[in-house]
């Protein structure tokens, strides 16, 4: 097991974010090693440019599936393509979260979780609260205490936090992370430098998601699908590829 040090360093998701912020994409030079599962198209190429999409995914108790992009929400449970503001959906959200979040969870009695910097809400606080990461889960390594690219939590309660190519289980040691090359070696090697979200399925199926693309740890070692074709109800301008795909 690897400990994290102390530094705050920027999320892959920020990274990103800046270079979109100042007209253009952070440039990524990948080794991609990947096996596209059946319906999917051409594999992602090296050095290709990537830009922000889905910033969270999380699974309801009810089995359907959740997604936040920017300021706007989509459930499966609702009809194909149609999106709804973060701010209507979750009506407890602090106004910055609003706009969009960093990574987000639903427990299993149905309390969703919204992770904004170092910053927590919970919809069953009160309207407007946050608490730091570092508060409510003191055994964060001290890097994941202000921006992670993506959070989950499993079937047993455990919650799962990823940055960059690591990730921490909450049941680990405090401050602890492992590559996740090496907690998920079905990854394909791009994925495993970081994704954009992940998600648990109850059947204990980790779903990565990393741009228009999505991996699931039942398909097989580094096998990809398209986003729009693993999530065919999402709308169409966020499963798009983004530019240089």
């Amino acid at each position: 097991m690897k400990k994290s040090d102390d530094r705050s360093a920027p999320s892959r998701r920020q990274l990103l974010s800046r270079a979109a912020a100042v007209g253009g994409a952070a440039t990524i030079t990948l080794s991609t090693g990947a096996a596209y599962a059946p319906g999917a198209s051409a594999a992602t190429g090296a050095g290709t440019a990537e830009v922000p999409g889905i910033s969270a995914a999380y699974v309801l108790p009810s089995g359907e599936h959740g997604f936040i992009r920017d300021g706007e929400a989509h459930h499966s449970d609702r009809a194909a393509g149609t999106t709804e503001a973060l701010a209507v959906r979750f009506p407890t959200l602090p106004k910055s979260f609003g706009r969009g979040v960093d990574a987000a969870y639903v427990l299993p009695n149905g309390v969703h979780g919204f992770v904004k910097d170092g910053e927590l809400h919970h919809t069953d606080w009160t309207t407007g609260t946050t608490r730091t990461l570092s508060a409510q889960f003191p055994s964060l390594p001290k890097g994941f205490t202000r921006g992670v690219d993506a959070a989950y939590v499993l079937p047993n309660g455990v919650h799962g936090f990823v940055k960059n190519g690591e990730v921490h289980h909450t049941d680990w040691t405090a401050g602890t992370t492992k590559k996740l090359a090496g907690r998920f070696p079905t990854l394909p090697t791009h994925f495993a430098a970081g994704v954009s979200t992940a998600l648990v399925r109850s059947d204990w199926v980790y779903v990565f998601i990393r741009g228009n693309e999505v991996h699931r740890t039942d398909l097989g070692k580094k096998a990809i699908r398209k986003l729009a074709d693993e999530f065919p109800d999402l709308p169409e301008a966020w499963t798009a590829a983004s530019p240089g795909h």
